[in-house]
């Protein structure tokens, strides 16, 4: 072999250590950016939140169902 077909010996030394470098990255635990107070404040702001959407949520539905009855009921009687 020439020495222009010869791998280069830093090149793959690089790419090593920056795989394992990501490697790494990604293998950190994702909790030990937040102290355990701060996880609980999360949880229980996601239960309010979560209670006040499902009330939005099922507050919307009734008066669906109660706009279209009255729509029904109206469109019906307009027509005897």
């Amino acid at each position: 072999m020439t020495e222009e077909n010869t791998p280069n010996d830093d090149s793959t030394t690089e790419e090593s250590s920056t795989s394992n470098e990501t490697a790494t990255a990604v293998a950190e635990p994702f909790d030990d950016h937040f102290r355990p107070v701060d996880i609980d404040q999360f949880t229980a702001d996601d239960t309010v939140a979560g209670s006040a959407i499902g009330k939005l949520l099922t507050t919307l539905f009734l008066y669906t169902i109660v706009a279209m009855s009255i729509s029904a009921w109206w469109t019906f009687a307009q027509g005897d």
